[in-house]
């Protein structure tokens, strides 16, 4: 044979192997039940530290075996999808400490410890609150979990204004950091999506209180796409009409201004 054909040869399996390796990766993408608790990777860290997730639960794993979702083993402070726009509190945790007197190693020396309350510092990190589930972005951040703490998010990036939401409950980010949806910890006006259009001159500036307690759905600009009413407010409809929405209504606002009352309607958060 000649060499040409030899050369086509090889051009043809590196082609085939590069295609394989390829291909193997995305074929590799797993789940996994952990029998123990586990020391698992996230995706999209750049330095090899681990988390522990917890045992008898189910882990998401991409290609390179690292974790996309899982269940966590205890509260642990993990930076959110918009970490930037976290406002720096303070955690509360137990640390242990050896208060032993020190004896020669020939003399019996009794163990002493003590557990104390200490805070520290967030760095741009929120507290989730083990048991539940977290799901990381490409990234290495926080895209969902359950947050353990009290968190206050910067609505919108590069302007004043900050929402706090509600402890032992689901926290989710839009991919380019901006908060999308969470409980409300405190009674907060804010302006929903077609706010412009809704300007009457009643000193309001566009904006509704929402209530405590309830989930709160934002577009990525920080407007309210759904949300719980605090007091009794006059919208247009998508009828065309003004309408009366009383207060606890659960209202959907669109783009064009128009306003759909949803009282039967529960959001919920289980799908993230």
């Amino acid at each position: 044979m000649s060499r040409r054909f030899y050369v086509r040869l090889l051009i043809g399996v590196a082609g085939s192997l590069i295609c394989f390796s390829l291909i193997m990766p995305g074929a590799m993408a797993q789940t996994r039940t952990l029998s123990k608790d586990t020391k698992l990777h996230p995706q999209g860290w750049s330095v090899g530290d681990f988390i522990k997730f917890k045992k008898n639960t189910v882990v998401s794993l991409n290609e390179m075996g690292e974790v996309v979702s899982g269940t966590l083993d205890k509260d642990t402070l993990l930076p959110p999808r918009g970490w930037d726009r976290v406002i720096n509190d303070y955690y509360a945790t137990t640390v242990h400490a050896d208060i032993s007197p020190y004896f020669h190693r020939f003399y019996y020396r009794p163990f002493i410890g003590r557990d104390y309350k200490v805070v520290i510092p967030g760095y741009g990190h929120l507290l989730y609150k083990g048991g539940t589930v977290v799901t990381f972005s490409e990234q290495g951040d926080i895209i969902a979990g359950t947050i353990a703490d009290k968190a206050t998010i910067r609505l919108i990036a590069d302007k004043y204004g900050f929402v706090t939401f509600k402890s032992d409950t689901v926290l989710t980010f839009f991919a380019a950091g901006a908060v999308q949806s969470g409980i409300l910890d405190e009674d907060t006006h804010l302006r929903p999506v077609g706010w412009k259009k809704r300007i009457t001159g009643d000193d309001t500036a566009g904006y509704i209180k929402f209530s405590k307690g309830k989930t709160i759905t934002f577009n990525e600009a920080g407007e309210v796409v759904a949300g719980t009413i605090k007091e009794a407010v006059t919208l247009p409809t998508d009828k065309g009409t003004d309408q009366e929405f009383p207060a606890g209504s659960l209202v959907e606002f669109d783009d064009l201004g128009a306003s759909t009352s949803r009282d039967k309607y529960e959001q919920s958060m289980s799908n993230y």
